[in-house]
């Protein structure tokens, strides 16, 4: 199953039915489609943990390949570890800044000196979920978040940490929450009492437009596939003709393309900003 729609949300947007494509077909088109779209966006849309080699440029930032940056959780230097907590990142343009506390000052100069962990993807917070905690948290690795509510959150979930401390990064809940606490599998950060906990999800409206995306490509194969189908046919001097079998299959085309024009308006794809 794809990791943003699904079967039933593709045949909802085009409406063809299993009789006209398998369920088989569809799922591998999704697949197919998801990992197109994504190299075209330049993103991830459910968080996504890469690791990388850079060369260093002897300067104190470095722009990663990938945005928005949801949280660096390695990094090394020449060989050195460099604690992750000594580093700025500006989130939307990927950039990573070694802060005055770091051991190095510099991404030294030369081939592949920078080996990076980090997560990226472009999510949204829930309207609905979130909470804060209750009191300070340290980092490390299956951490327990002390909060007000666990309401709402579940094992696998992603979530937002961030306060006015102007600390900020993600985690996956690992287990189902207990009353008032939240377990994660890692924080780079220790974060203050009273952080916001927010529950991120996909953004519905790249969600829309992948189905659409996967809706037009089920759309182009039911047409293909009606090519020989019958138009006409005589009875003796009696002439029958059926028209175009695939009508209305190109009028739903035209509407789902039109849609995916305007959703792809707003859903930019995210360059390099140098």
């Amino acid at each position: 199953m794809g990791s943003y729609i699904s079967i039933t949300s593709v045949r909802r947007t085009c409406g063809i039915s299993e009789s006209q494509i398998s369920d088989a077909d569809i799922e591998s088109s999704i697949t197919e489609i998801e990992r197109e779209v994504k190299k075209q966006f330049n993103t991830a849309f459910v968080p996504t943990e890469v690791i990388e080699n850079y060369d260093g440029d002897g300067t104190n930032r470095l722009l990663l390949d990938f945005n928005p940056v949801l949280s660096v959780r390695d990094l090394y230097i020449d060989g050195t570890q460099e604690d992750t907590a000594n580093l700025e990142i500006d989130k939307n343009s990927g950039y990573i800044y070694l802060g005055s506390s770091a051991t190095t000052a510099r991404f030294l100069y030369g081939r592949n000196k920078v080996v990076v962990k980090y997560i990226h993807g472009l999510l949204e917070h829930s309207e609905t979920v979130g909470t804060t905690t209750s009191a300070a948290s340290v980092a490390g690795t299956s951490v327990s978040l002390s909060v007000a509510s666990e309401t709402g959150f579940s094992d696998g979930d992603w979530i937002e940490i961030f306060g006015m401390d102007g600390l900020r990064e993600v985690a996956q809940i690992s287990g189902d929450p207990t009353t008032g606490i939240i377990v994660v599998d890692q924080l780079v950060l220790a974060h203050e009492s009273g952080s916001s906990v927010k529950l991120l999800e996909v953004n519905p409206v790249f969600t829309k437009f992948m189905n659409i995306v996967a809706g037009l490509a089920g759309v182009s194969r039911v047409v293909g596939e009606s090519a020989s189908d019958t138009t006409g046919y005589d009875l003796s001097e009696l002439h029958v003709q059926k028209g175009e079998p695939y009508t209305q299959w190109r009028e739903t085309a035209i509407q789902l393309i039109r849609e995916r024009d305007e959703l792809k308006k707003i859903l930019l794809n995210r360059p390099y900003i140098m």
